[in-house]
């Protein structure tokens, strides 16, 4: 039995004439039915029934037809993996991403560089605006942003990665950490430190306006120096949960994410941008599923 064999006995069950699979090959009728012979003494079974009228499918031949499919197609799928390996099996990505992103980004790249060895990937680190001006001007190739759906600048291409929301992230000793929500009044007199970024920054905003005891302490875009605080008990901050998803198990491990209550919730995104107009490669499609994959 070989692939030939069950093509020709695909094409012919379909078409119901060996006569059009003999022409959709360019060979001859009796190559076709020597063929379509061989393969029943193999199977031990009669695929067709054989008249003046033409040919059909016997039962046997009809349970055949699912399995000869299902083999076709498999193979269809390792030629087009095989192929896709061989058109970026090299070449260069350049990455650019917000810092919460850093540690599942590069995470990712070791095991896409595991599998693609010489693939060389540069990775660029900045704020949501830094991100898409290097995208932009073509200093890289996709980024990684983390905007609301509002924000989106027609000059990319936006492929939503994941939905999120804010939460409140303290210390597991803090005594916030027994709350199932969080609203504004709950935070009297706590310490925030913030990455500075638009949509936290105006979820903090309207968290603490009103009431002097809280204050921001800390506005940076070090999102280590935000762990090193949060996770010491020195303050609480805000952030989308899928951020915090993807920080260091030693530092998730040490703290209590805490949803914030409803009415206070701005759904965020985590976007992969490219520039409009320009197409993306295999390289970047094959990244990005290892990418979706890690976030699983």
């Amino acid at each position: 039995m070989n692939i030939i064999q069950l093509q020709y006995f695909v094409d012919s069950a379909e078409s119901g004439s060996f006569t059009e699979t003999a022409k959709k090959h360019g060979i001859t009728v009796p190559a076709v039915s020597q063929s379509i012979s061989q393969l029943e003494n193999e199977l031990e079974a009669t695929l067709f029934t054989r008249s003046k009228k033409g040919i059909a499918l016997t039962q046997d031949g009809f349970k055949a037809m699912k399995y000869a499919r299902t083999i076709l197609t498999n193979v269809r799928n390792m030629r087009n993996e095989l192929s896709k390996s061989n058109r970026i099996n090299t070449g260069n990505i350049v990455i650019a991403t917000i810092p919460g992103m850093v540690s599942l980004v590069t995470d990712t790249t070791i095991t896409f560089m595991g599998i693609y060895p010489h693939i060389n990937v540069q990775l660029l680190e900045g704020d949501n605006t830094a991100v898409m001006n290097q995208v932009m001007k073509g200093e890289a190739d996709m980024g990684f942003v983390s905007l609301s759906r509002e924000s989106q600048d027609d000059s990319f291409t936006w492929e939503p990665v994941i939905r999120g929301e804010a939460v409140i992230v303290v210390n597991k000793q803090s005594p916030l950490r027994f709350l199932t929500a969080i609203t504004s009044s709950e935070l009297h007199n706590e310490v925030l430190v913030i990455y500075k970024d638009a949509y936290i920054e105006r979820v903090a905003a309207e968290l603490i306006a009103g009431d002097s005891g809280n204050r921001i302490a800390l506005t940076t875009n070090n999102t280590q120096a935000i762990m090193q605080m949060v996770s010491r008990g020195n303050a609480i901050t805000i952030a989308t949960d899928y951020i915090v998803n993807t920080m260091p198990e030693k530092f998730k491990n040490g703290v209590v994410t805490i949803p914030i209550g409803k009415y206070k919730k701005y759904p965020n995104y985590l976007w992969r941008i490219t520039k409009k107009d320009v197409e993306v490669t295999a390289i970047i499609k094959e990244y990005t599923q290892h990418l979706y994959a890690n976030l699983e």
